[in-house]
């Protein structure tokens, strides 16, 4: 049996930050007897004194003070393994009672209200977490188990029975625009005005770099801005034209801040889709991918 055992280690370490048996022994509870035993036990292990005790309580012998130095060390990880493990088990009993959800930014405005006023009839005493973000990071959020859903942009990465719902990009300009045409706009003549679209490897980068390959264009970046949000309010300050879906500035076209034209032959669609962790309830899993296809219905129309 190892004579370092975390009993002996927490005692001492104990007597040599209270600075006297005594002080040790009211700190801890235990009795004063108790703690000279052990003390003795590790002096004998040891083979060599670890204290130096005196009226004035005690002072750390060379051995003692390695010992002390390893045992605050250890003694820290031990607390820290403990906070982490209580916390793991806290989660694990919460998670009953809060959905994670994790949402696209062009979607979480009008998503947030409705999914909040749904739960609140529906689940009343379940607690909501939503956060706002991309498909690739709501993914590794899935996959350590700090979100419960994620709506994503559907790829071969996602079940077709997952997806939620269609929407298609329109290419949209501030109210000012020279451009006063409303009829639908072709992605070929879309591809010829300077655009700002998200930087490579983006969702939407590569659905307009696919589309623009098919039909034998080139894609105009005028400013790659990553974010739904950031890109309009560049549109809407006219630096350019950019591609957004119809729930990301049905606002800003009713408060005639902006404008739009459709994208045709051929449109720039893509589905979104539910994905989630995978020890989750199944289930619950398709009970919140029907309640998130009914507001999907609701918010994109």
């Amino acid at each position: 049996m190892a004579w370092l055992d975390l009993r002996r280690l927490t005692y001492f370490h104990a007597i040599v930050d209270a600075g006297s048996i005594s002080e040790a022994s009211r700190r801890l509870n235990v009795p004063q007897p108790a703690l000279s035993y052990h003390l003795k036990e590790l002096e004998a292990d040891f083979g060599a004194p670890l204290l130096s005790r005196s009226a004035k309580g005690v002072t750390l012998t060379e051995g003692g003070q390695l010992l002390v130095d390893h045992a605050t060390i250890i003694l820290a990880q031990v607390r820290r393994a403990e906070v982490e493990l209580c916390s793991l088990r806290d989660r694990g009993k919460t998670d009953a009672r809060v959905i994670r959800i994790a949402a696209l930014p062009s979607l979480s405005n009008a998503l947030t209200p409705q999914l909040l006023i749904h739960f609140a009839k529906t689940l009343p005493d379940t607690g909501h977490f939503i956060i706002e973000t991309v498909t690739q990071v709501a993914r590794d959020m899935l996959v350590k188990g700090e979100i419960d859903f994620a709506i994503v942009v559907a790829d071969e990465r996602t079940p077709q029975d997952q997806w939620l719902a269609q929407e298609n990009l329109l290419l949209c300009m501030p109210a000012n625009h020279p451009d006063r045409e409303e009829i639908p706009i072709t992605l070929e003549e879309a591809l010829g005005e300077a655009l700002m679209i998200p930087g490579k490897g983006k969702p939407v980068r590569n659905l307009v770099e696919t589309l623009a390959s098919e039909i034998g264009c080139e894609v105009r970046v005028v400013h790659e801005i990553d974010g739904p949000n950031l890109r309009k309010q560049a549109m809407i300050a006219g630096l350019g034209r950019t591609f957004l879906p119809w729930i990301a500035v049905r606002d800003e076209v009713k408060a005639g801040l902006v404008r739009y034209r459709e994208v045709k032959d051929p449109p720039l669609s893509r589905h979104m889709g539910l994905e989630w962790r995978k020890d989750i309830d199944p289930q619950f899993a398709w009970n919140m991918h029907g309640i998130l296809a009914q507001i999907f219905r609701e918010i994109l129309h």
